[in-house]
């Protein structure tokens, strides 16, 4: 038997079923031969072809009938073996009767009796295999279940465990689930916000809100939102929050999830940051006010000194004066941004290279000018950029030759110098950073640089020259044609 049911795991049972079927429609459709060879008589035909053919036409149909059944297809092979049991029981009873009694005909018997008990088999394999299949199926469910459960107790562990709140809300915007951090954040207990409206904690109106939520949701738009809450104590919360809609359920509701974090202390922070700005850029503002008089006032009387009386205290006193003006300036941009650059005209940048040179201590090298653009920008400001470059060229990079030069939307200034390592060049730009702090280096100059270009909104960037040294680059320079242009296509 065991073969046997092996072969029929390899044919499968769908095709088992349906083989006895054609084979007993085969039978029947050849016992009229029988008549015509006047072996039978007609009557005889015609009631064995018909048991036989009837029987075969119910496992055809049977068969076809299969996988709309109620029956898991791994249970078809136990159907058929149903089956050709019954088959082999009857076939047993009448070699049996064969055996201890006569049969007056073994054809007939054969025929007649196993397609029935087949008949029989299948309809009895067919309830064997509902009855496993309710009993598979639920054991299924139940591991299903399981799963879930674990699934379930882990999400809610998460749910739990993570420090930020999390509500769940319906279509109607009531609560469906929140974590113990969005009740401590409210005040509220689970029991008092499920089922309860939004609008219990929430300031805005909550339906223009789940609106918006999700139409950007929907839109694939960024859904992190600021909003207030009030907690049971009355106080107001500031916080920020994402949304998201959870996949639908049985009914085709998409309920809301959002993940809220309280940024009260955040917003505090950044208005006192804010405001320490401010003062900073008032007392700046403030400060480079009242240095300007007495810092121009010492210009003018150290210029009437006589350099010959002592030369080198002379040369001392200017370059002092001449280095807290630069302080001056960068502070002010530092501070002010834009708001210091209020000056604003066609300016040679050959020329504000060849004026900025000429205030740099550098007899031994040498500036190519390789540059012919006009721009519009504050004349002050343009030859303290290239001056910086210059002396940082001079004084960290040990250069012999600076060029400075034009391409199709911007210039640069290149040197021959030591150049500046690729590890460096991300933070050369930081406030503060110098590698000249023995010798009164503050660390500014490239970061004046750097505020200039975005106020200008050009995009400055450093890479290495063609000579090995450094290459400060300025892209996005609308010059006086780009500019003219721009207003003649506007007009």
């Amino acid at each position: 038997m065991g073969y046997v049911s092996n072969s029929i795991s390899r044919v499968g049972g769908q095709r088992v079923i349906l083989g006895l079927g054609w084979l007993y429609v085969a039978v029947a459709a050849g016992l009229p031969l029988l008549y015509v060879l006047e072996i039978r008589g007609l009557a005889d035909v015609l009631t064995i072809s018909l048991l036989v053919g009837t029987s075969g036409l119910v496992h055809v149909y049977f068969g076809n009938l299969l996988p709309n059944l109620d029956v898991r297809p791994d249970l078809y092979d136990e159907i058929a073996r149903w089956c050709l049991r019954a088959i082999a029981i009857i076939l047993a009873v009448i070699l049996f009767v064969a055996v201890v009694a006569s049969v007056n005909d073994p054809l007939t018997s054969v025929l007649i009796l196993s397609a029935l008990a087949s008949v029989a088999g299948l309809g009895m394999g067919y309830r064997d295999a509902q009855a496993k299949t309710r009993a598979f199926d639920a054991e299924d469910r139940q591991r299903e279940a399981e799963r879930y459960s674990q699934e379930l107790e882990r999400y809610e562990t998460i749910v739990e465990t993570v420090n930020d709140g999390i509500f769940v809300a319906d279509q109607a915007s009531r609560f469906l689930l929140v974590n113990e951090a969005y009740t401590d954040l409210v005040g509220y207990t689970r029991e008092e916000l499920i089922g309860a409206h939004a609008s219990l904690v929430v300031d805005e109106n909550v339906t223009m809100l789940d609106e918006r939520v999700k139409e950007d949701i929907r839109a694939g738009a960024a859904n992190t939102y600021e909003t207030t809450l009030t907690t049971a104590s009355g106080e107001t919360v500031a916080v920020e929050w994402t949304g998201a809609l959870l996949p639908p359920s049985a009914d085709g509701r998409r309920d809301l999830v959002g993940v809220v974090r309280d940024v009260t202390r955040r917003n505090r922070r950044k208005r006192q940051l804010e405001a320490q700005n401010a003062q900073l850029e008032n007392f700046a503002g403030m400060l480079t006010h009242e240095l300007r008089n007495p810092v121009s006032i010492g210009q003018i009387y150290s210029q009437q000194l006589p350099e010959t009386a002592n030369p080198e205290a002379h040369e001392y006193v200017t370059e002092a004066f001449d280095r807290i003006e630069d302080l001056i300036d960068v502070m002010l941009v530092l501070t002010q941004g834009g708001e210091a650059m209020t000056e604003r005209a066609p300016v040679d940048l050959a020329a504000a290279a060849r004026d900025a040179w000429a205030e740099v201590d550098a007899p031994d090298v040498a500036l190519e000018l390789e540059i012919d653009r006009t721009v519009i920008v504050d004349d002050t400001y343009i030859r303290h950029l290239f001056r910086n470059l210059f002396e940082n060229a001079v004084e960290h990079g040990g250069a012999d030759r600076i060029t400075v030069g034009d391409f199709d939307d911007g210039f640069y200034v290149a040197d021959d110098g030591a150049g500046i390592p690729g590890a460096d060049r991300d933070t050369i730009f930081e406030s503060g950073y110098t590698t000249a702090g023995d010798d009164g280096g503050m660390g500014l100059g490239l970061t004046f640089v750097q505020e200039m270009a975005q106020i200008y909104e050009w995009r400055c960037s450093v890479t290495e020259s063609d000579e090995g040294g450094a290459s400060f680059e300025f892209e996005g320079v609308e010059g006086v044609q780009d500019a003219t242009r721009d207003v003649e296509s506007q007009s």
